[in-house]
């Protein structure tokens, strides 16, 4: 089940990231064609280059924001208080000795 989830997080996160980071690839590509070349070919491809480029890095940013944790609160878990119901992962912590300020007190003397 969590399995599914991550993995249904992760390619929504890469489909958006990519339709994203192609689309804003593509206009900046056209601008900066646009002011650097006069010819439509380099216009066209220098859309193409900038789509491809700005695409593929958004899309790597989409799979790893999709890899991170989810907000606090929002994990996936199998139980309802994963701390409580578990109880040989955590316990109260008890001093290891007990130490006394008072010199007179210690036995070492």
């Amino acid at each position: 089940m969590d399995e599914d989830h991550t993995w249904s997080r992760v390619q929504h996160n890469v489909l958006i990231g990519a339709a994203v980071g192609v689309t804003v690839g593509v206009v900046l590509g056209v601008i900066v064609g646009a002011i650097a070349f006069s010819r439509p070919g380099a216009i066209a491809a220098s859309a193409l280059a900038g789509g491809i480029g700005i695409g593929v890095l958004a899309t790597f940013w989409g799979l790893l924001s999709g890899l991170e944790s989810p907000d606090p609160g929002n994990e996936p878990g199998q139980v309802d208080q994963p701390l409580r119901d578990v109880g040989e992962l955590t316990g109260e912590q008890q001093p290891l000795r007990h130490a006394s300020s008072d010199p007179h007190l210690r036995e070492d003397n």
